[in-house]
C-alpha cells in the first residue's frame, strides 16, 4: 500500500473509538459497567481476528472499525470500574494505578509488536493478542464478582454519596468542569509532539540505532507511568489543584527544552527533556481524572470515564495536525538556512508552539471554581 493510504488503518480505528465512547459510557451507565467492559474486551477479541485474517485492504480497515468500537466499550467503563469500587480516600490512588497501566502498556505494546512484525509478520500483531483477551476476560469475571448493576460494597456506597452533588443539572461547577476537560484536551495536544517528531530527532537526526533511540524515547511513557501512582497519592490528600497546575507547568517546561535539544545534545539531556514532560503530564493526568470522575454523580460514572478517554483522543488527533502544520510551515519559512538547519529550526518552532499550549492548559487549571465542593471532594484542577 502506498504510504499516503497508511493513516487510514489509524484514522478507521481512532474515528469510530472517539464516536462510540460518550455512546459506550451512557450504556455502562445503564446495563452495568463490568457488563460492558467484559463486552468491550470481547468484540476487541472478535476484531482482532478479523484484523489478523483480512482477506483484502477493505477488510482490515473493516476490522480495525470494529476494534475501535470495543476499544470504546473498555475504555468507557474501566475509569468507572476504578472509581465505583475503592473507597473515596483511595481513589486516587487507584486511578493513578490505571493511568499506570496504561503508560506501561503504551510502552511495552510498540516493544512487542515490533517484535512479533520482524519474527512472525503483521498478522501475527493481532492473532498474538488473543491469550491477552482470554486473560482479560478471566479477570474481568473474578473482578465483577457477579455483581448486578448499581451494586457496590458499603464503604463504597458511603464514598459515593461525596460524588459531586448536583448544582446545575449534574454538575456542582459547569464552568470548571469545561476548564478540566479543555485542560485535558490541550495537555495531550501538546504532548503528542514528543511522539509524532521525537522519533526523527532520534533516528533521522542524531542517526542512533533503532534500539538505543527507542530506549531514549521510552523516557517520556516511563516517567509518565512513574508519576500517575505518585501524583494519585498527592490526589488523595488533597492536593488534586496544585499537582495539576505543577504537572503542566513541568510538561510545558519539557517541551521547551525537547525544542532545545540539537546535534550536540546529550544522552542525559535528551532524557531529562522528554523524562519531564512525561512526568508532568502524568501528574497532571491523575488530577484531571479524579475531579472528573468526581464532578459527575454516580448514575453518570461511565459517562465520566468516556469523556477523559474522548478528551485524549481528540488531544492527539488535534496534535498531530497541529504539529504537522506547525513543523511543515516552519520547516518551508527556514528553507534558506538549509535542509539540516531549517529542519532543526522547525523542530524547536513545533515544541515552542506545544510549550505554549500546555501553557494555556495551565490558564485553564487555574480558573477558580464558582462553588465550593462538598467535603471530601477532590479540588477542581
Amino acid at each position: 500500500m502506498p504510504a499516503t493510504s497508511i493513516q487510514w488503518i489509524v484514522l478507521t480505528y481512532v474515528v469510530s473509538f472517539a464516536v462510540a465512547l460518550i455512546p459506550a459510557g451512557r450504556l455502562a451507565d445503564r446495563a452495568g459497567h463490568a457488563r460492558v467492559f467484559q463486552a468491550g474486551v470481547a468484540i476487541s477479541g472478535v476484531a482482532h481476528v478479523l484484523c489478523g485474517l483480512a482477506p483484502s485492504w477493505r477488510g482490515l480497515l473493516g476490522a480495525r472499525v470494529v476494534q475501535g468500537l470495543g476499544a470504546a466499550l473498555v475504555m468507557a467503563s474501566a475509569p468507572a470500574l476504578v472509581t465505583l469500587s475503592t473507597a473515596a480516600g483511595r481513589r486516587g490512588r487507584a486511578l493513578g494505578h490505571l493511568g499506570l497501566a496504561a503508560s506501561v502498556g503504551a510502552v511495552v505494546g510498540p516493544v512487542g509488536g515490533g517484535f512479533l512484525v520482524h519474527a512472525l509478520g503483521w498478522r501475527s500483531v493481532y492473532l498474538g493478542r488473543l491469550p491477552l483477551v482470554l486473560l482479560a476476560l478471566g479477570l474481568g469475571r473474578r473482578l465483577s464478582g457477579g455483581r448486578e448493576p448499581g451494586a457496590s460494597t458499603p464503604p463504597v456506597t458511603a464514598g459515593l454519596t461525596r460524588l459531586g452533588k448536583p448544582g446545575r443539572g449534574d454538575l456542582a461547577d459547569p464552568r470548571t468542569f469545561a476548564a478540566a476537560n479543555g485542560a485535558h484536551l490541550l495537555a495531550n495536544t501538546a504532548l503528542f509532539a514528543i511522539w509524532l517528531l521525537v522519533p526523527y530527532y532520534l533516528i533521522d537526526r542524531r542517526g542512533f540505532p533503532a534500539g538505543t533511540g527507542g530506549l531514549l524515547f521510552a523516557a517520556a511513557p516511563l516517567a509518565q507511568a512513574c508519576a500517575m501512582p505518585l501524583g494519585g497519592r498527592a490526589v488523595d490528600r488533597g492536593l488534586g489543584r496544585v499537582l495539576a497546575v505543577l504537572g503542566l507547568v513541568a510538561e510545558s517546561l519539557g517541551l521547551w527544552l525537547t525544542g532545545r535539544l540539537d546535534a550536540a545534545a546529550g544522552a542525559v539531556d535528551i532524557l531529562l527533556a522528554l523524562g519531564l514532560a512525561g512526568f508532568g503530564s502524568g501528574l497532571f493526568i491523575v488530577a484531571n481524572m479524579q475531579y472528573v470522575m468526581n464532578a459527575l454523580p454516580r448514575p453518570r460514572q461511565g459517562v465520566a470515564g468516556s469523556l477523559i478517554s474522548l478528551m485524549r483522543t481528540a488531544g492527539i488527533v488535534l496534535g498531530s495536525t497541529v504539529t504537522t502544520a506547525v513543523y511543515a510551515t516552519r520547516q518551508s519559512a527556514h528553507g534558506a538556512l538549509g535542509r539540516d538547519a531549517a529542519t532543526a529550526a522547525a523542530f524547536a518552532d513545533a515544541f515552542d508552539v506545544a510549550a505554549a499550549v500546555a501553557l494555556v492548559a495551565v490558564l485553564l487549571s487555574l480558573l477558580p471554581p464558582r462553588s465550593r465542593r462538598a467535603p471530601g471532594d477532590v479540588s477542581a484542577p
